[in-house]
């Protein structure tokens, strides 16, 4: 055997007995390599979803929808009401509690409203005169600590303004010297009715109503927020202009809701219509978008 030969043997043996380590070095190094690469993602991933999950406010972790969308239940069968909760929560998150006959009721109600939480749906609560049903300060105190911000606020009579317009049932004002003092006296009275109520002192939530005429007013006589009301023959774009020029010169938020258009069933306009005037308010920037669901008797 050659010299050379005999070279080429040991070197080929040397690497024999070192060709394990070898290979062992570079799977580690690879390893390290995909390890590094590995973090370095999970770190750009995992990092802005810290962020925003626990950094920005509450409103924009989803706690609180941009918009609300629902239906004003207004008759007191509360099976019905169920299973109308149940057939609707998929594709709304708002449900006014509507008829006295659950708001005056302390047992229906706390039962309505913890359905309507687990449902995962936001709720306003009807009410008209204080001293029909006073809620003791008790009540609010456990609202707040089981139904949190899903418990929006009270909804105080509806169509105040419209209804001093028309005389109608409930009006605030018998008389007055000039529509100056009138103004005044309306503002005045509802604003002394609502303080004493206390409704959003207790809550530390909004004070709701619908109207149908003269939305400044609301506004000026304390309500958070007014619906203006979608029905009969009046004009959606005259209304949509004065109830949300009104909130915006008073920082405040607006909406609509739908109700009849008839005297008898099914008393709501047609389906193709409810879609526009939904689709209207949306586009206008209404934060309440709503629908009025009950009969003449107001039983289902």
């Amino acid at each position: 055997m050659s010299v050379h030969q005999k070279n080429v043997n040991k070197l080929w043996k040397g690497i024999e007995g070192k060709k394990d380590s070898y290979c062992s070095v570079l799977v580690k190094s690879v390893i390290f390599k995909l390890l590094t690469i590995f973090i370095i993602l999970s770190l750009l991933i995992v990092l802005p979803l810290t962020y925003f999950g626990f950094f920005l406010p509450e409103t924009m972790q989803g706690q609180l929808p941009d918009v609300f969308v629902g239906v004003d239940v207004a008759y007191a069968d509360l099976p019905a009401i169920k299973n109308l909760i149940n057939e609707i929560s998929s594709y709304t998150n708002t449900f006014v509690i509507g008829s006295k006959g659950i708001s005056y009721n302390e047992t229906k109600l706390d039962e309505t409203c913890q359905y309507l939480y687990d449902n995962g749906l936001s709720f306003m609560i009807y009410t008209e005169n204080n001293y029909q049903r006073l809620f003791s300060s008790q009540w609010f105190e456990d609202s707040k600590s089981k139904w949190g911000k899903h418990f929006l606020g009270f909804y105080v009579f509806d169509e105040p303004a419209g209804r001093q317009l028309d005389y109608s049932e409930n009006y605030m004002l018998e008389a007055a010297e000039n529509s100056v003092d009138a103004g005044n006296l309306f503002v005045y009275n509802y604003d002394r009715y609502l303080n004493y109520m206390n409704y959003s002192d207790f809550t530390d939530s909004s004070v709701f109503t619908s109207d149908y005429a003269l939305y400044w007013f609301d506004y000026e006589a304390g309500y958070d927020v007014v619906f203006a009301e979608f029905g009969w023959n009046y004009s959606r774009q005259l209304n949509v202009a004065l109830n949300r020029g009104a909130a915006t010169v008073h920082n405040k938020d607006w909406g609509i809701i739908i109700t009849w258009t008839y005297t008898n069933p099914p008393y709501i306009e047609s389906g193709t219509e409810l879609y526009a005037d939904l689709v209207l308010a949306y586009e206008n920037g209404a934060k309440y978008i709503l629908v009025f669901d009950t009969n003449k008797n107001y039983t289902k």
